[in-house]
């Protein structure tokens, strides 16, 4: 049997068989992360078509603003989510509650003020990125539409992140539905119809955002007793030291996940130096290299909520199981994809683009993708035990060096000092995950993880 539920939405990820267990429970976050990376392409369709190549560069230069400072709240989300999920295997449910009210406070004060600089200094962070003169006023208006809303963007990361931990995976798959929704009906109505322009594309987002973030807050209030912890915002329930904790698990998640974009950024722009087709087919073997990421990333959401509880409720074994399964469990998905890849390349390639000159890197893209797929095995599991631990010095540092070490140096070694151009560029993309994959496992395999205290124990509510 899977694992027994309290009052049927919060889960208990402590009983029953693992397998089944996490599996089950990892399934609404693998369609998740689809849903949201279906959504993300839709978008994009969108704003093409209606609004060309100015339109384009005018999001994807907000769009890349608003994703460095989503970073920062998605940190504090993930801590919570820790916190959350130890103190619901340790069936402390009073922490629960301070753990709540003391994130909201925090997300609200942090949301308020990344939002106003956002609006203040909109003009000079599109000075520092260089955007095209054409694009720039409609870059300008996006960043402080969606800085403005902001606010709606922490709300709804929060929610999702209490509810995880707390064991309900079902309900933040229905919230990003409504939100994925109501974002493509808007653009559609606000470009196309009002002919709003980019802007309209921002007020999309914000205003799906928003709705998420009511039906969320709702839902926790009519079902407090069923998660298992009565949602309040009463100001007894603050509490400075889990707030102080907080920050300290929230921030160095944000650096180590910022650092891994502004890696991103950084090779893409040594692409884009090699010109439109090898840009093109960069583009395109991201994308089919997020396909498993997907997968396995909505596995990893679901081992961190469950590694936690069981951490919390003392259960060594059924952490170690889980982490063994999440391995297994990838170690298939990846299987799947790497077949496909290797026998289907150029197939794989023509379902995102006919061009000639981008499908003839097919090949070489594929057989660098094929290189990294045993690192992707190993990582989502072995990340998430460290995730739900709230190891973040160890998780930050692993980060840095597979952005800066990995991503930046190696593709600058293999690509521009050795001269092996795109091949060179897209192999130090590749060997960088192993930077990641090899000290995660190690710290797995060795059981250093067990002589770690539980969070819940390091720092008192009070």
């Amino acid at each position: 049997m899977g694992g027994n539920r309290s009052g049927g939405i919060a889960q208990d990820l402590t009983q029953g068989s693992v397998a089944k267990t996490l599996i089950r429970f990892s399934m609404p976050f693998m369609l998740s992360t689809l849903l949201q990376t279906l959504y993300s392409t839709t978008d994009t369709i969108v704003v093409g078509q209606y609004l060309g190549s100015a339109g384009l560069s005018a999001v994807s230069n907000g769009s890349q603003v608003m994703q460095l400072l989503y970073l920062l709240g998605i940190g504090f989300a993930s801590a919570s989510q820790v916190l959350v999920a130890q103190s619901k295997g340790a069936n402390d449910l009073n922490n629960i509650k301070k753990i709540v009210t003391t994130l909201f406070y925090l997300v609200t004060m942090i949301s308020l003020v990344i939002g106003g600089l956002c609006c203040i200094f909109s003009k000079q962070i599109l000075d520092i990125l260089g955007t095209p003169q054409e694009a720039y006023e409609s870059a300008r208006a996006y960043i402080v539409i969606c800085g403005g809303g902001i606010l709606f963007t922490g709300y709804f990361n929060m929610f999702s992140a209490v509810l995880r931990g707390a064991g309900d995976s079902r309900h933040p798959l229905i919230f990003v539905l409504i939100a994925s929704a109501m974002n493509v009906v808007l653009d559609i109505v606000f470009i196309a119809c009002f002919h709003w322009g980019v802007a309209g594309a921002a007020w999309a987002t914000i205003i799906g955002q928003a709705c998420s973030v009511l039906f969320s807050f709702v839902f926790l209030h009519r079902h407090a007793k069923e998660i298992g912890f009565a949602f309040s915002l009463r100001r007894e329930f603050y509490s400075k030291p889990l707030a102080k904790q907080m920050v300290h698990l929230g921030v160095p998640l944000a650096i180590q996940t910022g650092a891994v974009h502004f890696s991103f950024l950084f090779v893409s722009h040594m692409v884009n130096a090699l010109g439109v087709a090898a840009s093109a087919a960069f583009g395109v073997a991201q994308k089919l290299r997020s396909l498993p990421g997907i997968i396995t990333q909505g596995l990893s959401l679901g081992a961190n909520s469950m590694i936690g509880q069981n951490l919390g409720a003392q259960k060594q074994d059924r952490v170690q199981s889980t982490v063994r399964w999440g391995i297994a469990v990838c170690t298939c998905i990846c299987a799947v994809f790497s077949l496909a890849f290797a026998f289907f390349p150029k197939q794989s390639f023509q379902l995102f683009t006919q061009d000639e000159t981008v499908l003839a890197y097919a090949g070489m893209c594929m057989f660098t993708i094929l290189i990294e797929m045993p690192s992707r095995c190993v990582m989502p599991p072995c990340g998430a035990l460290i995730n739900a631990q709230g190891f973040v010095s160890f998780s930050m540092a692993v980060g840095l060096v597979d952005a800066f070490l990995g991503r930046i140096f190696l593709c600058w070694l293999l690509g521009s000092y050795f001269q092996m151009g795109a091949f060179g560029i897209f192999l130090g993309y590749t060997l960088s995950t192993y930077l990641t994959a090899i000290p995660t496992f190690l710290y797995y395999i060795t059981g250093i993880w067990k002589k770690r205290r539980l969070l819940i124990q390091t720092a008192p509510a009070r």
